[in-house]
């Protein structure tokens, strides 16, 4: 039986990256996260202006919305959209189960902040950042280098994605 999910880790997250390797090799980190959703669980991939949504899953399209204007900051754009899909498919393995004719979810940002207390939001963000930033690898990275920025460029994230994460494990106060 599989383990559950706990506060901030989720054994799906661990399944399908696992599952992604076994399929088409490569390096597990960073993980690729488009190449999942695309390749793996041929969902596909699609910028556009969602005003303040970051993105959207429609399942009937087996479709992930990511917000383009979130591509327009920098460096940012690339992590943060990074994040976006591996929350949306936190919501596709979660709360549709793969079936198409699950209702489409909207993720504004302040949905998807830390400090939501929305139970499938919340669920969807645990499992984006296990994606994407499995403990044991944060961890180690951690222990190797002991700063953030250089922790979120190992995991091609933005910082405060990983100082969250680094947060949730205890190695970090909680980011401002």
């Amino acid at each position: 039986m599989p383990s559950a999910p706990t506060r901030y880790t989720d054994p799906r997250a661990h399944e399908l990256r696992e599952r992604y390797v076994a399929t088409y090799g490569g390096d597990e980190i960073p993980v690729p996260v488009e190449s999942i959703a695309e390749d793996l669980l041929g969902l596909r991939i699609e910028e556009d202006d969602l005003g303040e949504c970051s993105g959207m899953l429609i399942p009937a399209k087996r479709l992930i919305k990511v917000n383009a204007s979130e591509a327009t900051s920098g460096d940012t754009p690339t992590h943060r959209q990074r994040f976006t899909i591996a929350h949306e498919l936190g919501h596709w393995i979660c709360h549709a189960n793969g079936m198409e004719q699950a209702a489409p979810t909207y993720c504004r940002s302040q949905d998807v902040s830390q400090d939501t207390d929305r139970t499938v939001e919340r669920e969807a963000n645990v499992f984006g950042a296990e994606l994407l930033m499995p403990e044991a690898a944060v961890r180690e990275a951690w222990a190797s280098f002991s700063d953030a920025s250089k922790v979120a460029s190992r995991f091609a994230v933005s910082s405060l994605a990983a100082q969250w994460r680094l947060y949730s494990f205890g190695l970090l106060p909680k980011p401002a």
